[in-house]
């Protein structure tokens, strides 16, 4: 099986699952009911719909399940906070030069990815966390 039909074929067993009918997606989602049936059969749809249709299921998930959510975030919260140390560290402060030993790169570089690292880690928890919104 394709990937795409696998991911459509998962995303309609949770819809199942949350015992949620075509038409009540449909209606979450934004589109009709005829769009969700396309979707789940693996038809060819507008990927606006394969988006729509896609955030009205994890929506319904996340608030059934807010804990889940908090959870599934907390090592993302974690990392973005290790990231935060490696940005305030001084330059030749001993905590600096044993991270540039450990990792053989200056510093610099390391701010440099751990910046953009945690922008892309605070980006999934804010996009879990709208979720429940």
């Amino acid at each position: 099986m394709n990937p795409d039909k696998n991911r459509r074929a998962q995303l309609r067993r949770f819809r199942k699952v949350l015992r949620l009918k075509q038409e009540v997606l449909a209606t979450l989602a934004g589109v009709t009911p005829e769009m969700v049936s396309r979707f789940e059969r693996g038809k060819h749809v507008s990927r606006i719909v394969e988006e729509r249709v896609t955030k009205a299921i994890f929506r319904t998930i996340a608030k059934k399940n807010p804990e889940a959510v908090k959870q599934a975030a907390q090592p993302a919260l974690e990392a973005a906070e290790k990231c935060d140390r490696v940005l305030s560290l001084e330059p030749g402060s001993e905590a600096a030069l044993k991270l540039e030993k450990q990792t053989g790169k200056s510093l610099a570089e390391l701010k440099t990815h751990a910046e953009n690292a945690a922008g892309l880690l605070r980006n999934v928890v804010k996009g879990a966390f709208s979720l429940l919104k």
